[in-house]
């Protein structure tokens, strides 16, 4: 049972994002946590039938546990200089060049989305950058 003090920062947590959000001029159509879920705009899956709506609602507090949708980030921060991050933007050891990390531990910090794309994405960047950097004789 998740104590009031966590239910307030988990609330906190929401408002923040929802107001970062707009303030860059964007919206939201839902918001899923702990505490429960928020529709704004359309709402959560506005194209789907009104049973799997209904279900999605009706069981969201039960499958929205703690853990249940985790994208675990961060540990190897990616950043413009060596006293600032782990990695360099090309997600190569500032000390160790030749040792590319481009898992989602290269991130500087999360989101709800998955990070599989950007993982794939920073990964192809990484490698053509390695291997422009040993052709040109540079490692």
């Amino acid at each position: 049972v998740m104590q009031e003090e966590e239910q307030a920062l988990l609330r906190q947590q929401e408002e923040t994002l929802v107001d970062m959000i707009r303030q860059v001029g964007g919206d939201l159509e839902f918001i899923g946590s702990p505490t429960g879920l928020k529709e704004m705009g359309k709402g959560a899956f506005p194209e789907a039938d009104a049973f799997s709506r209904f279900l999605f609602r009706t069981w969201f507090r039960k499958t929205m546990c703690m853990g249940a949708a985790i994208h675990e980030t961060g540990g190897a921060r990616m950043g413009e200089t060596a006293d600032a991050a782990v990695l360099n933007p090309y997600n190569q050891v500032w000390d160790a060049p030749n040792l590319i990390v481009t898992d989602a531990s290269a991130f500087p910090g999360s989101g709800i989305a998955g990070t599989t794309l950007t993982v794939m994405a920073l990964t192809i960047r990484a490698c053509r950058n390695l291997g422009d950097q040993y052709r040109a004789g540079q490692l």
